[in-house]
């Protein structure tokens, strides 16, 4: 999978309808972690937003933040316009289009970068990591967290899908995100080639991803 996957119409609104009903878990337990980190500054970054539905758990958990979400699809960033209006939260939340690789952003300008199962779809993550490393300000934080790859489990995993009532698109989907992710070792050896060299990385078996997080730039 790749990030052009995701530039159509019909595959947005199948990815918007598969997060309302099925990643609510992820995006609570993303801003539980993010609750823990006290930011500098209060402009936060949420690259690879898609339909804004984690630019918005974030902002109704921290009413002083200003957040900014970036994606490269059109069609994702409609409806996250959609999405942030009927939570009448389009004042504190605002969507620029751009490529992880090169965001349209001055050094240091964000005190929080976040990024949530896009990590699979950057066809350079090396580039996407500097970027991330650029934009954040000195004493900054950054959280990405992805899927798992656990290919060996995929007939449990697609079972949970549908006990959990995916269909067979959404599982489709779901499976094809788990299989184009990455495992902890090759999370490790992307790091290693990475410039950034404080970075912690962490599993959450409850929703079988991985994160990885770095902070306090100086």
């Amino acid at each position: 999978m790749s990030e052009d996957s995701f530039v159509g119409a019909n595959i947005a609104q199948l990815y918007d309808e598969h997060a309302r009903r099925f990643m609510g878990l992820v995006y609570r337990r993303f801003a539980a972690r993010i609750a823990r980190i006290n930011p500098a500054g209060k402009r936060v970054l949420d690259i690879g937003t898609g339909s804004g539905l984690l630019a918005i758990e974030l902002a109704k958990a921290h009413p002083d933040w200003q957040i900014t979400g970036t994606d490269i699809s059109d069609y994702m960033l409609n409806l996250a316009q959609q999405n942030t209006a009927q939570k009448k939260l389009d004042n504190r939340i605002d969507f620029r289009q751009a490529s992880a690789e090169v965001l349209p952003f001055a050094d240091g300008q964000f005190a929080l970068v976040t990024s949530n199962a896009s990590l699979h779809l950057w066809s350079d993550p090396l580039k996407v990591l500097k970027e991330i490393d650029r934009v954040t300000s000195p004493g900054g934080y950054c959280l990405i967290w992805d899927n798992l790859r656990l290919t060996m489990f995929s007939p449990v995993i697609n079972l949970i899908g549908w006990v959990m009532g995916m269909n067979i698109s959404q599982r489709r989907l779901w499976m094809q995100a788990i299989h184009s992710s990455y495992t902890i070792g090759e999370v490790k050896a992307l790091l290693s080639e990475s410039s950034i060299k404080d970075a912690r990385i962490f599993i959450d078996p409850r929703i079988l991803y991985v994160g990885i997080e770095w902070g306090g730039k100086n």
